[in-house]
């Protein structure tokens, strides 16, 4: 799974600075643009890691392949495959205990949501001893609470889940390149009081990018749906240049941020949502999202 950086890799960094790399003084957007290319380099050596989840990536693209075929590749990665079956066998499809087979899963589950844990699985995301503690329940109830909230946004529910479960890919992907400097950055007290938008930041100053920026370029250069990517890109921005798919996601991230941390910093959820969720919405959706991350035991 070879992946190259794309020449519109997006990047918010400061244009007065500059590092060295290889001797060379980089500017910021130079600089930010071999940081991307660096990270997708070591998407690849995880991908290496786990070859079956990289070709059920693959394979769930190809219109050509069944759900039998499929099947066949997926049962060789035992953790993938117990995923996608305890994921099947949930309170979320109705048929707790009645998914038997592995052909029978896959056809439950659907290629699209296997294909994001897939993905997952390829970049390191179920590597719970590297990983930030919160990171699987973070990247479940953002994958549950996307689903939800998506015929709000008139977005498929379905892929609605793929984008918030896949969404935290680059939080991953950063770690695994530099597991003491990013929780360093997570430490910080500025991070730890100002939820979200302050973690991006602190990215953005410390490695050049944002860890959506890294997530939006590894869907593309994996050929997830461009929407995919383009909602990745564009979180943050003003209403004007924010998408359906966009907002349903900063609305599902609020959303599970306040069901992993209930005490943490909050955001106006109104103004995620760009009117389309109030805050006395939200938070009467709350219970019932709690108990379908609760249910999800993938």
């Amino acid at each position: 799974m070879t992946t190259t950086a794309s020449p519109d890799t997006p990047t918010s960094v400061d244009p007065e600075t500059a590092a060295e790399v290889d001797g060379e003084v980089l500017d910021a957007e130079e600089q930010a643009r071999a940081t991307m290319a660096e990270l997708l380099e070591l998407i690849d050596e995880l991908a290496a890691r786990r070859p079956v989840a990289a070709r059920v990536v693959s394979m769930t693209g190809d219109d050509g392949v069944g759900a039998k075929e499929l099947a066949g590749t997926l049962s060789a990665d035992v953790a993938l495959t117990t995923r996608v079956m305890r994921r099947a066998n949930s309170a979320y499809y109705g048929l707790g205990g009645r998914v038997r087979t592995v052909t029978f899963a896959v056809t439950v589950v659907g290629f699209q949501a296997i294909r994001a844990m897939a993905a997952a699985a390829a970049a390191g995301l179920d590597t719970d001893d590297v990983l930030p503690a919160d990171f699987w329940p973070r990247s479940k109830a953002a994958a549950v609470a996307s689903s939800a909230l998506a015929p709000l946004f008139r977005v498929p529910a379905a892929d609605a889940f793929c984008l918030g479960l896949l969404s935290g890919l680059g939080q991953a992907i950063l770690v695994q390149h530099d597991a003491d400097g990013y929780q360093a950055l997570l430490d910080r007290d500025d991070v730890t009081t100002g939820g979200r938008a302050a973690l991006l930041d602190a990215e953005r100053e410390v490695f050049g990018l944002r860890h959506t920026d890294v997530s939006a370029e590894a869907l593309s250069v994996w050929q997830f749906p461009r929407e995919f990517s383009d909602a990745l890109a564009r979180l943050g921005e003003s209403p004007e240049r924010s998408t359906p798919w966009s907002r349903c996601l900063a609305t599902a991230l609020e959303a599970a941020s306040r069901l992993v941390d209930p005490t943490g910093p909050v955001s106006d959820v109104l103004e995620l949502s760009d009117g389309v969720v109030t805050e006395d919405r939200l938070t009467g959706l709350l219970p019932r999202l709690r108990e379908s991350v609760a249910a999800s035991d993938w």
